[in-house]
C-alpha cells in the first residue's frame, strides 16, 4: 500500500490464474544406432534403417513436415587392452534420432511402427498443446480476477473506495508445462495417455483509492 496525499493512496496487487488442459500433441522420441567396423559402413547401414523408420511412420498418415532430425553422430568405439593398456578402436557407432509430433491418438502407433521398422533407443515422449492461446487468455482473466478481488478485500478492510486500476503488468511468462514420459522398447501396442497440462498467467496491479 502506497503512501497517503489528500485522502488518496494507491494499493499494490497481483494475481495469478492456470488453466488445465488434456495435451493433444505428443512428441515421440525414437533413434537409430548401428555398430560397424569402420565409420562409413555405420553410417551406410544406419541411415538405411533410419530411412525404413522414416518411412514406417509417413505410411500412418503422418506428414515430412511433422518430423525432424534432433541427433545425428558418428563415432569409434574403444576397448582396453589390458596387456598393453591402452583403449584401441574396435569400430564405430552412428547415431540417428528422429522427433514426431502427432496427435496424441497416433503416439502409440508411431512409437510401434518406429520400434518395428529398426528404431532401437528412445528417450520416451512429451505431451504438449497445440495451441495454448485460449488457455492462456483464460488464465489471464482468472489472474486479473484473483488480482482484483485482494483489492476489494483490502480496500473493503481500510474503508477505503477503490479507484482505478491505475495500472497493469503482465509478467511474460505463461508458457504450458510440458510433461515426459519414458516409453519402453519391450513393448508392442503401446498404450498412450495424454497428460494434464497447465497454462498460467500473472498480473500486478495498483489501484488508487480515496479515503
Amino acid at each position: 500500500m502506497g503512501s497517503k496525499d489528500d485522502g488518496i493512496g494507491t494499493i499494490e496487487v497481483s494475481g495469478e490464474g492456470r488453466i488445465k488442459a488434456k495435451a493433444d500433441r505428443a512428441s515421440v522420441r525414437l533413434a537409430v544406432v548401428t555398430e560397424a567396423k569402420t565409420a562409413k559402413d555405420a553410417v551406410a547401414e544406419n541411415a538405411a534403417r533410419a530411412n525404413a523408420v522414416i518411412a514406417a511412420i509417413k505410411a500412418l498418415g503422418v506428414p515430412e513436415s511433422a518430423l525432424a532430425t534432433v541427433g545425428l553422430s558418428v563415432g569409434p568405439i574403444y576397448n582396453y587392452d589390458e596387456e598393453r593398456r591402452v583403449s584401441v578402436i574396435v569400430g564405430y557407432q552412428a547415431t540417428d534420432a528422429l522427433l514426431a509430433d502427432v496427435a496424441v491418438a497416433l503416439a502409440g502407433e508411431v512409437y510401434d511402427a518406429g520400434i518395428e521398422a529398426g528404431a532401437n533407443e528412445s528417450s520416451g515422449l512429451s505431451f504438449h498443446l497445440a495451441d495454448e492461446r485460449p488457455l492462456r487468455r483464460g488464465a489471464l482473466q482468472a489472474a486479473v480476477e484473483a488480482a482484483q478481488a485482494d483489492a476489494e478485500v483490502v480496500a473493503a478492510a481500510l474503508g477505503v473506495k477503490l479507484r482505478g486500476p491505475d495500472k497493469i503488468e503482465v509478467d511474460g511468462g505463461g508458457a504450458p508445462i510440458t510433461r515426459s514420459v519414458e516409453a519402453s522398447l519391450s513393448k508392442m501396442s503401446t498404450p498412450v495417455l495424454p497428460a494434464d497440462l497447465s497454462v498460467s498467467a500473472r498480473v500486478r496491479v495498483i489501484y488508487s483509492y480515496r479515503c
